[in-house]
């Protein structure tokens, strides 16, 4: 069986869990793989160094002329965002039942919801770069350029993130495909889930 390293692309024959060029863990072949790793791929890759978009998974940048990924940043991968994300949903699910009990039912659920989902991760998000659950994994929200997230690509993430709900939850699978393991919210906004040193 051969499959491809989703950091370099290069095949790896057999069961190898480590790829021979870049030696990073190779993923497992999954049913949703055909699927996935088209878009994943030609959405491109995001330079390092400038923030360029890179076409396809080109190594050298056409802007700046840098190798696109030099190990300047350890990306956050899927299992590590999942966690983060339960993390997140246990936190915001007791503090939105406290106040629903508190203010009552009706459209009061909705708005805590929603809202409080939104209040959330803008409020975290602007001032630390990380949710608690992030926080708790090592990583943090950064521009593709390495600056901090701005108010504009936090409302574009929650856009993301309803884009990447609406393709049945493909767009948080881009996450384990993509040599910088985003997701299309990522994508969308501009943005990095990277590992603090």
């Amino acid at each position: 069986m051969t499959t491809r390293c989703i950091r370099c692309g290069s095949p790896t024959q057999g069961v190898a869990q480590y790829c021979e060029d870049c030696a990073k863990d190779v993923q497992p072949t999954t049913s949703l793989r055909p699927i996935v790793e088209p878009i994943a791929s030609s959405l491109g890759v995001i330079c390092a160094w400038c923030g360029s978009t890179v076409p396809g998974q080109g190594r050298y940048c056409p802007a700046c002329g840098r190798v696109v990924d030099a190990d300047v940043m350890a990306y956050a991968g899927f299992w590590m965002r999942f966690l983060a994300s339960f993390i997140d949903g246990i936190i915001l699910g007791i503090v939105q039942t406290m106040l629903i009990i508190a203010i009552g039912g009706g459209t009061t659920v909705l708005l805590v919801t929603l809202g409080g989902a939104l209040a959330y991760n803008h409020a975290f998000w602007l001032t630390t770069g990380a949710t608690p659950g992030k926080m708790a994994m090592g990583m943090k929200i950064i521009m593709a350029n390495g600056e901090p997230i701005t108010g504009a690509a936090a409302v574009l993430r929650h856009v993301g993130y309803l884009a990447s709900g609406l393709t049945l939850g493909i767009g948080y699978l881009m996450i384990a495909f993509t040599p910088q393991k985003r997701g299309l919210h990522d994508y969308i906004a501009g943005t990095l889930v990277v590992r603090k040193g």
